[in-house]
């Protein structure tokens, strides 16, 4: 059996530091490829049986099995790093639960009705993952781009993956009785091919765009970088959010019913769409999704690539010491 490499000494007191060539590149296939098999054989005994104790079994597996490979996929890519197991397990847990719970609260008794709405959320579930993120970074002694993006990726799937956990309880409950393993599987499917282009990539955008902020002084400071990155992230969720609404807006359009301006709410739309209807409105909301998507992995994709290590250096020369003392890491 291969033994794990050595941890990296480069920097006196950073213990445990994640060595990138110590978690293999392919580790995220088998982990998907294995935990489809046990969503899939779970899923097949719980509607044989009809035993509800293996529900949770379903309901947690096909939650986190994609948001916990696009970690693993992320913390693959060759990069210097110096987060710890323990940092991107507590970055994991607490975006899912201090992070959804906290956001969720806010939600219910700050948003307004219609106009609005999707902006505020997009504004308060970053923000809100933007707190953890930073109470997770204030461990991090060496503050590097690519480590933010992967700490920042790290929060946003717990956020993803407890969000749909959610979700398909939700789908339990509105269905039950009615093919309860399909609901979950269906919602599931659906918000699990989506989650790396959502809350991961978001939240590692604005990861990134913070550990540079800090590249300097080694202190967090809300700049211009960070600033306009949390603009255009909010933006995006916010649309993304919207999406719904406006491919309700886009079908009427494209069945003939004239362009109608406004806020694109979603009871604009009564009832539920079928045939024709069904058909531009699934094909108008997939392809907004789909332009959201690619616009959010591009944009991750160019600072994943800006921040490589030797580039940015190079770029962003440092007139403090690698290394901040202990009492220049406070959150400022």
């Amino acid at each position: 059996m291969r033994e794990r490499p050595p941890v990296s000494s480069a920097q006196p007191g950073t213990r445990g530091a994640v060595e990138p060539h110590a978690i293999p590149r392919r580790l995220w296939l088998w982990a998907l490829g294995i935990g489809a098999l046990v969503l899939v054989a779970a899923a097949v005994i719980t509607e044989i049986t009809e035993d509800a104790i293996l529900i949770p079994n379903v309901i947690l597996v096909g939650s986190f099995l994609v948001p916990v490979c696009t970690v693993l996929w992320v913390l693959a890519r060759p990069h210097e790093t110096h987060l710890t197991i323990e940092m991107l397990l507590l970055g994991f847990l607490a975006g899912g639960t201090v992070g959804v719970v906290l956001t969720a609260v806010t939600e219910v008794y700050v948003l307004p009705d219609h106009v609005g709405t999707n902006g505020a959320i997009g504004l308060i579930e970053e923000g809100g993952k933007i707190l953890i993120l930073l109470l997770v970074a204030s461990l991090v002694r060496i503050r590097v781009p690519r480590d933010g993006m992967a700490l920042g990726a790290t929060v946003g799937a717990g956020f993803a993956a407890f969000e749909t956990a959610g979700y398909a309880y939700r789908a339990l409950v509105e269905h039950a009785g009615e093919h309860d393993v399909l609901n979950i599987l269906e919602t599931e499917a659906f918000r699990g091919a989506l989650a790396p282009f959502g809350h991961i990539t978001w939240t590692a955008i604005l990861g990134g765009a913070i550990f540079a902020s800090a590249w300097r002084t080694g202190r967090f400071r809300f700049d211009r970088r960070v600033g306009w990155t949390l603009v255009g992230v909010i933006a995006l969720h916010a649309l993304w959010d919207a999406s719904y609404g406006l491919a309700i807006r886009a079908s009427e359009w494209l069945a003939g019913d004239g362009l109608e301006v406004g806020w694109p709410d979603t009871a604009a739309w009564v009832g539920v769409p079928t045939g024709s209807d069904l058909v531009r409105f699934t094909a108008s909301y997939d392809a907004l999704l789909a332009i959201l998507g690619i616009v959010g992995a591009v944009w991750a994709i160019r600072r994943w690539r800006a921040y490589e290590i030797g580039r940015w250096r190079a770029a962003n020369p440092r007139s403090a010491a690698v290394a901040p003392a202990a009492d220049e890491r406070a959150i400022v």
